[in-house]
């Protein structure tokens, strides 16, 4: 039933349908492959939107049907002029075919973290103890660009001009030999493609686990997870109960009072209630203690995995959930490269790595 619903609603997409007989046919979760499906059509439509609302300030922005019938699309700030001068910013809109186009760019606010800024009181230490990077995330970037060099009447760094090739670029002259600027541009799209990935992922891992955590009673080998996190004193689950666990409020649908510790005793106190047999208190622990490690989760955890999310998540495969590609990296599984995906990754980065 619910295989036919996820066919259904994309039928009018023969490409989409397309993914989805792929993923069926190599066994892969359609559930992820509909989800990834759903974030790539709400992230065109907010790349279309920013691209009207340039337009409407007056700037001449390339659209994506542009961008992919350009032959070239090359930043003036990486061009010389005729003088084999950079070209000022302020005549970047007079160089002749000048356009905009508009790429995303991640960023990272871990890097904004500066640990000299911490006090020496002992609620500032606790504070810098506590302290996880914040998620990466994109944002938009109007680049100007030109799309004809021959027309624009400027030239590539190291001499190359229009008709030629773009063998050499800003990065070579940096020292930077083909090779390494080739591996550092596929490590980039592999870590562009793997971020969305994981986005689609966390929104279907939090649809499951909402219905796991609703069980009555806790699957074969729960006792086993809660004893370890329990007797080792798991970060992840010390850190939900110093916030009285707002994951796993999250997860039950109940409001999460507000406050720097987040839901209060009493708030906690009424989930333990609820549970009147030994067997749900078993659950009810089992669900303190997977909601603690997904509140941890995020876009660093497949390029950082540890021990214990390969035990969590392991766990939660042997208790049904099917994960996807990028979450199969925590279990020690490296994804097959994806066309589809790749060539997200390559648009988004289609100005960035030219000239």
């Amino acid at each position: 039933m619910e295989e036919a619903a996820i066919f259904a609603e994309f039928e009018h997409d023969p490409e989409a349908v397309e993914r989805l007989e792929y993923a069926k046919r190599f066994r892969r979760s359609l559930t992820h492959e509909a989800q990834q499906l759903r974030d790539e059509v709400a992230e065109r439509e907010a790349d279309a939107a920013e691209v009207e609302r340039l337009r409407g300030e007056g700037l001449p922005v390339l659209t994506a049907e542009e961008v992919a019938a350009a032959d070239e699309v090359l930043r003036i700030e990486r061009l010389l002029n005729a003088e084999g001068e950079p070209v000022p910013e302020e005549e970047w809109p007079s160089v002749p075919g000048a356009r905009v186009h508009v790429v995303k760019e991640w960023v990272y606010p871990e890097d904004e973290y500066d640990e000299s800024e911490d006090d020496t009181d002992d609620e500032a230490d606790d504070e810098a103890d506590d302290y996880e990077p914040a998620e990466p995330y994109q944002q938009y970037v109007p680049v100007w660009v030109v799309t004809d060099l021959d027309a624009s009447g400027l030239r590539r760094r190291g001499g190359v001009s229009g008709g030629a090739s773009s063998g050499s670029t800003a990065d070579e002259d940096a020292g930077e030999s083909e090779e390494e600027a080739e591996a550092r541009r596929e490590e980039r799209r592999r870590v562009i493609a793997y971020n969305k990935a994981w986005a689609s992922a966390e929104t279907v891992r939090r649809e499951w686990l909402a219905g796991f955590v609703a069980r009555k009673t806790a699957p074969e080998g729960a006792e086993a997870l809660i004893c370890e996190a329990v007797v080792t004193g798991h970060h992840s689950l010390s850190k939900a109960m110093d916030h009285r666990h707002p994951m796993l409020f999250t997860l039950l649908g109940i409001p999460a009072p507000t406050g720097y510790y987040g839901a209060g005793q009493d708030e906690c106190r009424k989930i333990t209630t609820k549970a009147t047999t030994p067997k749900a208190a078993t659950m009810t622990t089992l669900a303190a203690v997977v909601a603690a490690w997904e509140a941890t989760t995020g876009k660093h955890s497949w390029r950082n995995p540890s021990a214990w999310d390969a035990r969590v998540l392991g766990a939660l495969v042997e208790w049904g959930y099917q994960p996807s590609e990028v979450e199969c990296i925590l279990l020690g599984e490296e994804p097959e490269p994806d066309a589809d995906t790749e060539g997200e990754a390559n648009a988004d980065e289609a100005s960035d790595s030219a000239a």
